[in-house]
Parts: C-alpha cells; structure tokens; sequence
C-alpha cells in the first residue's frame, strides 16, 4: 500500500462479507475491478432506452420496482397504492412518473397475470414487455460479472 489513507480506508471495510480474502496488497486492483465492473453494468443498461429512463433517477427506479415485483408477483399496483408505499413523495410526483412512463410505452395498463380487477376505475400498472426482458437480461448479465469478479479475486 501506497499511502496513509489507503491503508486506512482497507481497514474499515466489511471484509468479512466477501467470498474471498482481500488484502492490502491486492485492495486497489480490486477497487479498480469493481469500479470497472459498475461502469460496465451501467453501460449495459443504458443499451435499453425503456430500462434506462426507468431507473435514471432514484424516484423513477423506486417507482419501477414496485411496478416490477407486483407484475412479477401478480398483484395488484395502481398510482395511489404507490404513493402509499413512498411517503417519501407526493401523489403528483408518483403520478407524473407513471403517467409519462405509460405515455413513452414503458410501462403499460394491463390487468395482473392473476387476476382480473372488477374495480373499473382501477387502471393497474405493469412495466412493457419489453422493458421487463431488458431488466430480466441486465441482472443475468450483473450476476455473470459479479460472477467473474469474484473468481478472478478467489486465486
């Protein structure tokens, strides 16, 4: 190691939650690694125009996920039940996201793979077809890099 810093920066990391041993001396190869690994990752995602405006900011992500997890779980999610679920922001806010991400195709107003809803009013929330592949295909491709990262670092 290099310098002061460096040396005290490895010492507060949570080593004992990787699969591997991680030492000083192969800490910034490592932290090269995986800085390059995420440049990667979001490289790959921005390939897809639908996922990329998705996730671009941490409200649309937040937003995506819950519309992602009960399309896939086939619930029920309408633009009130997500305001529920993100106090954080206001209904307007939720509803701008969802309104603009229904009217560019990236999300679409289809019943639950479940059920259908009786409720007329209800309008439910699914992401597009295509935007859960391109979701689906980014994480194969996180999990195959993460995958790689780790045995090159197993040696």
């Amino acid at each position: 190691m290099s310098n002061i810093r460096t040396k005290d920066t490895f010492k507060n990391i949570e080593l004992e939650n990787l699969p591997f041993k991680l030492t000083e001396e192969n800490y910034l190869e490592f932290s090269s690694d995986i800085a390059t690994n995420l440049q990667s990752l979001i490289s790959n995602f921005r390939q897809s125009e639908g996922l990329s405006w998705c996730i671009s900011t941490i409200k649309k992500a937040k937003v995506f996920i819950l519309i992602y997890l009960a399309n896939v779980r086939g619930k029920e999610i309408y633009k009130e039940e997500i305001a529920k679920k993100l106090t954080e922001y206001s209904y307007k806010t939720i509803a701008t996201i969802v309104d603009e991400g229904i009217e560019k195709g990236y999300y679409v107003s289809l019943d639950p793979h479940t059920k259908k809803i009786k409720d007329g009013k209800i309008k439910n929330i699914r992401p597009s077809k295509e935007v859960s592949i391109d979701f689906v295909n980014w994480n194969i491709n996180r999990i195959v890099e993460g995958y790689k990262l780790i045995n090159k670092h197993k040696k």
